[in-house]
């Protein structure tokens, strides 16, 4: 009798332990701290490759969110080495590199972020960021091109926007349709 008190409370400890993919939604630096142990072995699941990959993904993310570029392009540059195709490191990246080229501010840097910006819209189309930076893009290279920069706005608002970016891309997109009132009612 007492071994299978034994036997139920350890089926009651195992079952409650998280899974390795709860693990890296919650905990994500603990996998990515544990990652060479958990990919070591000849039999690794799939399930902890996928959740070392969603780990990185996640810390990469919040890495660019606090513009810690280089973190965020480690972050990114690992998960490629376990998935060449991997589109969430692939849109970080070019998000990166677009941010980068952003803060240059040169005309022919603007340009090649706007480029950068296209192709993490490629990666992930349901994030309305790269085309929040496309508009601040438009702006910094030349405010006087409306179009470009409420389309750019307009497109934001239609994909997923974390709530500060909301306000600002809103705000933005107004000031941009005032100016371009303001400028076709100068030309009447």
């Amino acid at each position: 009798m007492k071994h299978l008190y034994i036997y139920i409370i350890l089926v009651f400890i195992t079952g409650c332990a998280p899974t390795i993919t709860e693990l890296a939604e919650s905990d994500p630096e603990s996998v990515v701290a544990r990652k060479d142990k958990l990919l070591s072995g000849d039999n690794v699941s799939e399930e902890t490759v996928t959740a070392i990959i969603d780990a990185h993904n996640f810390l990469g993310i919040a890495a660019i969110s606090v513009g810690d570029y280089e973190t965020g392009e480690t972050l990114f540059n690992y998960v490629l080495t376990l998935n060449k195709t991997n589109k969430q490191a692939k849109y970080g990246l070019t998000m990166i590199a677009g941010h980068r080229l952003f803060k240059k501010g040169s005309k022919t840097a603007l340009w090649d972020a706007l480029e950068q910006y296209g192709k993490a819209f490629y990666h992930n189309p349901e994030s309305g960021e790269p085309n929040y930076w496309m508009g601040r893009t438009y702006e910094k290279k030349d405010d006087s091109d409306h179009e470009l920069i409420i389309e750019a706005y307009e497109n934001a608002l239609l994909g997923i926007l974390p709530l500060k970016l909301i306000t600002d891309t809103e705000a933005r997109l107004a000031a941009a349709k005032k100016k371009q009132q303001t400028f076709q009612d100068f030309w009447k």
